[in-house]
Parts: C-alpha cells; sequence; structure tokens
C-alpha cells in the first residue's frame, strides 16, 4: 500500500487536514472531456483516504512493513478458531434458540491465545523463528480474519437437513460435501468480482467492519497516560474473566435450571389457549410485552444491539 503519512501526524490524534483537503477522487463531470475519459474506479485504489472522519481516524490507509503479520503465532490461532468457530456454530445451529460465536469473541479469543502463546513460545525452534515479540496487531488481525472466513452456518446444511426430515432423502456424504463446496466457492467468486466496486473504493463503508476495526486497535494500542489518570483500575483481562464468570453461571438458570427465564409473557400464562394473544405476545410470534432474561434470546435471529 502506498504511504500516505501526511494526512496525519500521528495514528492515535485526530487528522491533520480536513476530509475536503485530503486526495479524494472526484466523481467526473459530463461537461468536462479529461473528466469523462477518466475512470471513475482506477486499477487500485489503495491510497484513497476515506471521507468519512471516523473511518480516516480508526482506519489508516498506509502500511508499516516493520510489522510482522504472517508468524506461527497468528497461524496456530487462525486454525484454532477456524476449528472451534465454525464447529460451535453448526453443532447449536438446529436449537429453537440457536448459540453461535459472534466476531466479538473471536477478537478477544485471538487476542488472548496470542499473548498466551507470546508468554510462553521461546524466540526461536531450530533456527526458526516462532514468538517475535510483542503479539502484533496484523498477527491479530489475521487470525480473526481466518476464524470468520467460516462465519456463521453454512446455508446448504438447511437443504440437506430438510431433504432428511421432510422427504426421507438422504444425500450421500460426499456428494454433500461438494454440494456446500460449490456453493462456498460461488459466493467467494461473487465477492472477488465486486470488490472493485465494494471494497476498493475509499468511499465504501462497512459498519460492522468499521466496529471490528476500532476493537482490534483498541486492544492494542493502548495509551498509559489515560490509564493512569482513570479511576477505572481493574485490567481488561480481570474484567473479561469476570464478565465470563459471571455469564457462566448465570446461564445455568434460563439455560438448564429454569428454562421460562429465557422467554415468557404474562398474557400468554393468562390466557394459554387464545391464538391471538399467542401470536402477538407469545415468543414464537411478535414478542409484544414478552419478558427475556437470556441474553443470546436476543440475539439469536436478530443481531447484536451492540
Amino acid at each position: 500500500m502506498t504511504n500516505n503519512n501526511n494526512g496525519y501526524k500521528n495514528l492515535d490524534d485526530t487528522p491533520s487536514q480536513t476530509i475536503e483537503s485530503m486526495n479524494l477522487r472526484s466523481i467526473p463531470d459530463n461537461n468536462s472531456e479529461t473528466d469523462a475519459n477518466t475512470p471513475l474506479l482506477g486499477p487500485t485504489n489503495d491510497n484513497q483516504q476515506s471521507p468519512y472522519e471516523e473511518v480516516a481516524i480508526n482506519v489508516p490507509n498506509h502500511d508499516d512493513p516493520t510489522v510482522l503479520c504472517l508468524t506461527f503465532r497468528s497461524v496456530f490461532a487462525g486454525i484454532l478458531l477456524i476449528f472451534i468457530k465454525p464447529f460451535t456454530d453448526q453443532l447449536f445451529y438446529l436449537r429453537t434458540l440457536p448459540l453461535s460465536l459472534d466476531i466479538g469473541i473471536i477478537i478477544l479469543l485471538s487476542f488472548m491465545i496470542g499473548k498466551f502463546l507470546e508468554k510462553i513460545l521461546p524466540e526461536k525452534v531450530f533456527n526458526m523463528t516462532v514468538n517475535p515479540k510483542p503479539f502484533s496487531v496484523k498477527e491479530h488481525t489475521l487470525a480473526v480474519i481466518m476464524a470468520m472466513s467460516a462465519d456463521g452456518t453454512h446455508y446448504t446444511v438447511q437443504a440437506i437437513a430438510v431433504q432428511r426430515v421432510y422427504y426421507n432423502y438422504y444425500l450421500h456424504h460426499f456428494n454433500a460435501i461438494i454440494f456446500m463446496i460449490t456453493f462456498q466457492l460461488f459466493a467467494l467468486s461473487i465477492a472477488g468480482i465486486l470488490k472493485r466496486y465494494l471494497v476498493w473504493p475509499g468511499a465504501m463503508i462497512w459498519p460492522k467492519t468499521l466496529m471490528t476495526c476500532c476493537v482490534i486497535r483498541t486492544l492494542h494500542n493502548e495509551d498509559e497516560t489515560e490509564l493512569n489518570q482513570s479511576r477505572w483500575t481493574m485490567s481488561r483481562f480481570k474484567f473479561f474473566w469476570l464478565m465470563l464468570l459471571f455469564q457462566f453461571l448465570w446461564y445455568w438458570f434460563p439455560g438448564y435450571i429454569f428454562p421460562l427465564l429465557a422467554s415468557f409473557s404474562f398474557v400468554c400464562m393468562i390466557a394459554p389457549n387464545n391464538l391471538i394473544f399467542s401470536q402477538i405476545t407469545g415468543a414464537n410470534g411478535l414478542s409484544i410485552g414478552a419478558l427475556q432474561f437470556d441474553w443470546n434470546a436476543w440475539v439469536s435471529f436478530l443481531d447484536s444491539p451492540i
């Protein structure tokens, strides 16, 4: 990527130039013969700065070649999460309230795995560097990208399950695998074709990807001055493990001990045989007035509000 350090004095500071003054390609004017012959999308758009200030601050358009990316730590963390995430998502996919590992959990898990390998691995093994300290943001990003390449459940599994359950048609395992691989490669080919129009231009913005970039950058760019001035003395790892412990203890109640806490409606309990009330206030209907004490019940079918 092309270096463009003039846009920022420091990555942690606000832009030193206004968005309008940055090098952005304007839309061609129909009255101008020169601009009319200039394509809106060139062969590469790596040097473009995003016109959105939130994106420009959090996602720099230049690269630091001295930061390592493809290392043993990043590959190990990525491959490990590639097995864990799709297995978990697919195993709990057919539940009433599906469970899935979203990208926030993947970011935290990959960060902890990288930091753990940074502490326990030797610097070299058989004259090969396996632990170039510290765990960099590029390694972290690569591990997250590898894990999220297997994000979610495959939609072809729904077709195979419907054929087996409702039509008593059993597709051979080999044919099922070829069926899934074909659809996956078809989706990747479409993504490769459209990246010229949806990824390369600097004006493109993807809100969920921006959130991912902000979280990864926050984990690696820790301002010691702000930490010393803050009243919050708990470390990020301690806060994460406490939240994980509380969530583990609480999920026993809606998940096993008292499943009614996951979602219940007082109206449905008052009139359980009323079809209209069930459709309006029931958990399988509009859920108007229903109470839920299970976070997974909120985000199973709707995306996370945070």
